[in-house]
């Protein structure tokens, strides 16, 4: 888990990422910028005359490296958490690709994020409902979701 912030000002669509140290590839941004699109179609939100500051603060002093897509859930529920003004707490957590239509796709290594995931104190760890691996960690409920929606409503 990578603490993320989102600041919305007056802009014209645009997107700032301060990495403070985390080093993203192509990947990652490409799932920021899909969770922003899913974010504003799933608040009715525009961020035509907006410009999106997004800060990830990396945990440690050294360089943390993120890679693939698996982000793009977390990231879509942090963005319409930060759109409707709520908040998160790190007791439930989620990973998973959100396709077009809003469905969870699965990911890779599930075992290995659940056990961070209980690392981090989480309670819950939300999955693709079609994730193929069978995950028990003790002291951390696995939530199967089948959509970006289902998700957040078990979430927010």
């Amino acid at each position: 888990m990578v603490p993320v912030a989102f600041e919305f000002t007056d802009g014209e669509g645009e997107l700032f990422v301060n990495l403070n140290g985390i080093e993203v590839r192509h990947d990652l941004q490409l799932a920021l910028r899909e969770a922003i699109a899913t974010a504003t179609r799933l608040t009715d939100s525009s961020l035509a005359g907006t410009a999106t500051h997004v800060t990830f603060d990396s945990p440690t002093d050294s360089v943390l490296a993120l890679r693939g897509k698996s982000w793009e859930a977390g990231l879509t529920v942090a963005l319409v958490a930060s759109l409707r003004q709520q908040s998160l707490t790190p007791e439930t957590l989620i990973t998973g690709i959100v396709d077009d239509e809003g469905a969870l796709l699965p990911v890779g290594e599930i075992e290995t994020k659940a056990h961070a995931a209980r690392g981090l104190d989480a309670r819950a760890l939300v999955i693709p409902a079609d994730e193929p691996t069978e995950v028990a960690v003790s002291g951390l409920r696995i939530v199967r979701v089948r959509s970006i929606t289902e998700a957040l409503s078990r979430i927010l």
